[in-house]
């Protein structure tokens, strides 16, 4: 009888085991580690936002115990990396830093786990009025929230005060072209002004592309022209139009800048945005369109060579009449759901993107997400672009299609433009066969026959 209760004792103890580590499974994505917990992230080399990262995760070690462990992969890895071990369930991630583009796949593919039951208990500072709604939409779906924005955009043109304000450039501009040197309204006027500051003598050109296949920039950069000259990359029911006449004007326009008019460099083509810019704040390019971390880099001495002298204009549109516009995209924090401490990984992010930190961001290269930062005196006298950031997220800005497919989009677009910068072929042709490829993944994703 004593060997029965025994033996039935310990198949109650290995039931409960078996239900209390089922449970874990199910709320926690695993088992939860044992022994201190370390937190693992994925980065690209080269982000912005790192540094001020490397900065705080040694504090939030001395604060909590918790452990950060930091993988660094080349932009071109991150995507395909956070997916195979979001499809895997393995949880090797626990903070995730998704580029907003891909929210819409992560959030499909239930890949991040929904912040709203931990704000509801521990909620960021100032919430829910501490981020400007533009940088709390785009990860947002059927209501809920899916990460706290940790680097903003948008994207934002540049031209170099030193050279636009010289009265003898302006005066020779002038003379040559017949109207006065500002930073330009048109595509025509920058083109204008590129030939003029473009003086290989002194290591100067009139503009610096990143033009790389493969890398952050290279679609973005025809989505701006696209937009620019008036065109759309889909219809109201999700065709490809941006092979239109004004994708392809758009197109030719943007390879011209290198292959034709050589007010480039030549180099552009092995350049993402992570070698542009210290280009332009090296002094070397007159102009230039990049994110709005440039704006930061400009002002503080260990990465500029321009300080005091970068201005902030519109970016150029093909004719009068089309609207000025620009693109926001960022990146933000979330969790993954496959974490094991889900918990711990929540309080990691909701620090890591407090008023404080947004500030420390700020001062290290990122631009900051927060109302406090924007209005932040330290911040104003340091960085005097805030004002055109907060203004810009409040008059609306151009996103990237809300589609779970627009890595895919993405990869076409660049293999597309490179053609074409390649001379392998010409712009219509390019878009069209593009646009083929994106038309019959948009019919097999069921947007439409």
């Amino acid at each position: 009888m004593k060997e029965k209760n025994r033996f039935l004792t310990v198949l109650f103890v290995l039931s409960l085991v078996f239900l209390l580590v089922g449970a874990s499974s199910v709320f926690a994505g695993g088992a939860k580690e044992s022994g201190p917990i370390t937190l693992r992230t994925l980065v690209f080399k080269g982000w912005a936002r790192e540094p001020a990262l490397q900065l705080q995760v040694p504090m939030y070690e001395k604060l909590t115990g918790v452990k950060i462990q930091i993988e660094e992969v080349p932009f071109g890895q991150l995507h395909e990396k956070m997916i195979l071990d979001f499809a895997s369930k393995s949880g090797n991630y626990d903070i995730v830093t998704p580029l907003t583009d891909w929210s819409p796949e992560m959030i499909r593919g239930e890949y991040l786990a929904p912040l709203d039951s931990y704000i509801a208990k521990d909620p960021p500072e100032d919430w829910p009025n501490a981020f400007p709604k533009a940088l709390l939409e785009p990860q947002m779906a059927n209501g809920k929230l899916y990460g706290l924005p940790c680097h903003d955009g948008p994207i934002m043109f540049y031209y170099r005060k030193d050279l636009f304000e010289n009265p003898k450039e302006k005066a020779d501009f002038k003379a040559k072209y017949n109207y006065d040197l500002a930073p330009a309204d048109t595509w025509d006027q920058f083109l204008d002004q590129c030939k003029f500051f473009t003086r290989p003598d002194k290591g100067l050109s009139g503009t610096v592309l990143a033009s790389k296949q493969g890398g952050q920039q290279l679609p973005y950069d025809f989505f701006i022209m696209l937009w620019s000259f008036g065109g759309q990359i889909f219809d109201a029911s999700y065709h490809p139009t941006f092979n239109s006449q004004a994708g392809v004007d758009a197109l030719q326009f943007y390879v011209d800048l290198r292959n034709k008019y050589n007010v480039t460099p030549r180099a552009s083509t092995t350049y993402d945005e992570t070698e542009n810019g210290p280009i332009y704040l090296e002094g070397n390019a007159a102009t230039m369109w990049h994110w709005s971390h440039i704006a930061v880099w400009a002002e503080m001495p260990d990465r500029s060579k321009i300080i005091g002298q970068n201005g902030i204009g519109l970016v150029p549109v093909a004719k009068k009449g089309i609207a000025h516009t620009t693109m926001l995209g960022y990146w933000y924090f979330a969790v993954s759901s496959a974490s094991k401490n889900k918990d711990a990984t929540y309080k990691a992010i909701n620090w890591l993107t407090n008023k404080a930190n947004d500030k420390l961001d700020a001062q290290n290269g990122t631009v900051g997400c927060r109302f406090s930062t924007y209005h932040d005196p330290d911040i104003l006298k340091q960085f005097p672009f805030y004002p055109s950031i907060e203004k810009t997220l409040a008059a609306g800005t151009n996103t990237l299609p809300k589609v779970a497919e627009y890595a895919q989009i993405d990869d076409a677009i660049g293999v597309a433009v490179s053609k074409v910068l390649a001379g392998e072929t010409t712009a219509k042709a390019a878009l069209d066969d593009a646009a083929a490829k994106v038309d019959e993944m948009m019919k097999k994703a069921g947007y439409y026959k």
